[in-house]
């Protein structure tokens, strides 16, 4: 009798649709190693996708913007995580129409540091077109990643210093316009 209304009831063993994905994730590889995270950079700000920016950074994630930016700006004095994920997310919901965003990487130096532990030195040029006419679209500066791998084998970027080339707006000053 149990095994009748087993069968009857419901049917356990048939297939079903499998659902969509919550979100979409975009081009993001697992970083196993440094040079992935970096090219994972690259195109969270090409698809300008704040999942894939904030999978790029360790939990622990520090900051230090460039010196004109940080004697301009007190958003820097206790920049953490959170403020570069809502910086990024107003960045992105200011551009969400646009296309034609990118990060250049030029005159790439990856050096290790330790057995966990590289360094990104290079200089960039961002590109984003959002809708804010007081904010350049483009930056350039220096940027110094310190990306390091964690127990769980996965490499993250850790450390990031922006520093200024000449009177070009940086990437410190795009943050702290968005993060007002």
């Amino acid at each position: 009798m149990v095994v009748a209304i087993l069968f009857s009831g419901c049917s356990v063993f048939s297939t079903r649709e499998p659902e969509e994905p919550l979100e979409d994730t975009g081009l993001f590889i697992q970083p196993d190693t440094p040079e992935q995270v970096i090219e994972n950079m690259q195109n969270a700000v090409l698809e300008l996708n704040t999942l894939n920016y904030r999978r790029s950074l360790s939990e622990d994630f520090t900051f230090r913007a460039t010196a004109t930016a940080s004697s301009r700006e007190s958003v820097f004095f206790s920049w953490s995580r959170d403020q570069e994920e809502q910086y990024f997310s107003a960045l992105t919901a200011a551009a969400s129409l646009n296309t034609g965003h990118n990060l250049q990487l030029n005159d790439q130096s990856l050096t290790l540091l330790a057995a966990n532990e590289f360094v990104l030195d290079a200089t960039y040029v961002l590109s984003v077109n959002h809708r804010r006419t007081e904010v350049p679209t483009q930056t350039q500066g220096r940027l110094r990643w310190i990306i390091r791998q964690s127990s769980d084998g996965l490499w993250a970027i850790v450390e990031w210093t922006d520093q200024e080339l000449g009177n070009e707006a940086s990437w410190s000053d795009l943050k702290a316009e968005f993060l007002k």
